[in-house]
């Protein structure tokens, strides 16, 4: 039976189901997956459905590296104070969009943005959030990284290990469309429609390193 644990409050890199190392191939997947599920709720219904609290802590992963969002949608439920408070968390934790410094309501453009700082936390292995509570400005980190021309540093070390080439293995791609995300202008932003576009057309090349061996030999691989 699968069983499911949230990618948690740590960085991306500290939180793995079970001890299985979080090499990309397995990061790439679950950011596939939370893509495909926001896309599912801005674009699979009568009307779009925001999910107003993208964070890692709302992501579960089952021992296949499935990921499922949770705790989506509560926001439009609740009163305005208590909606107010789930943006300020977003802000504190790293997550919150600039325009949501003016406007209250998440919508599906803020969720993109949501989406590209936990894009980033994949790759780079860092906690987003206020500095004061160990996190980093990871938009930020990207900029200086590429004016100092010291990208790939920016990358997890567990990331590249087995990578061959960045660029070959959708890494710089990735990095770039996380950063398109996080657009300060929200019209900028791609669709999560795109993102998932994008995501597939730069998969990883080795993709057998998402299985374990015992997972193989059992027959537990799913498509991805």
């Amino acid at each position: 039976m699968s069983y499911s644990k949230p990618l948690g409050k740590k960085s991306i890199a500290e939180s793995t189901t079970g001890r299985s190392l979080l090499n990309w191939p397995r990061r790439h997947k679950i950011a596939l997956g939370v893509a495909r599920g926001l896309s599912h709720l801005h674009t699979g219904h009568d009307a779009p459905i925001t999910h107003g609290d993208v964070r890692s802590k709302n992501v579960l992963i089952d021992e296949l590296f499935i990921p499922r969002l949770s705790d989506y949608g509560i926001g439009q439920l609740m009163v305005s104070a208590v909606a107010d408070e789930l943006v300020s968390a977003a802000r504190a934790d790293g997550y919150k969009a600039p325009e949501l410094n003016k406007m209250k309501r998440s919508n599906p453009r803020t969720d993109v943005y949501s989406f590209g700082i936990l894009l980033l936390e994949l790759l780079m292995g860092k906690k987003p959030g206020e500095r004061q509570s160990g996190g980093f400005d990871l938009p930020a980190l990207v900029k200086v990284a590429v004016l100092e021309e010291t990208t790939i540093e920016i990358f997890d070390p567990e990331v590249l290990k087995g990578i061959r080439s960045p660029t070959e293995d959708g890494l710089v791609q990735a990095l770039k469309l996380a950063m398109g995300c996080c657009a300060p202008v929200a019209t900028v932003r791609p669709d999560m429609a795109e993102v998932v576009r994008q995501l597939e057309e730069n998969r990883p090349r080795n993709r057998s390193n998402l299985y374990s061996p015992a997972d193989i030999r059992s027959g537990a691989a799913t498509p991805y």
